[in-house]
């Protein structure tokens, strides 16, 4: 097999994962986020976890939480495999496998908002 016929084939497997990459992205669960209780808004210090979520998170974890090209989060589900919250504040600060790090890009306040909010509201939600 020719060198350059190997780079074809490459190039077309690359070419084809972009696009899946892309359509994937643009077809996830455009479902909004659950409304978040303003009790859990001041209780976040004012900072909406459900805007931040729905800007942020939704394009994996699905609008509702219930996944997609990230794992699910609703139903309890981050709960169950993050029972303490700074476990979980740290994969979000920090990032972990394809997961992002999002400490450069939102505030530690913004972040404890998200967790709380998939903690609490995300928890109720049935996928």
């Amino acid at each position: 097999m020719s060198l350059r016929l190997v780079a074809k084939i490459v190039e077309g497997l690359v070419a084809a994962a972009v696009i899946v990459f892309v359509v994937l992205l643009f077809t996830n669960d455009p479902t909004p986020p659950p409304a978040v209780h303003p009790d859990v808004v001041a209780a976040a210090g004012g900072v909406d976890g459900a805007v931040i979520f729905g800007q942020r998170c939704a394009g994996c974890h699905g609008g509702d939480g219930s996944g997609g090209i990230g794992p699910r989060l609703a139903a309890g589900r981050v709960v169950t495999v993050y029972p303490d919250p700074q476990d979980q504040i740290a994969v979000v600060t920090d990032g972990r496998g394809g997961m992002p790090a999002f400490a450069e890009r939102l505030s530690p306040e913004e972040i404890a908002a998200v967790v709380d909010y998939t903690r609490t509201v995300l928890a109720d939600v049935q996928p």
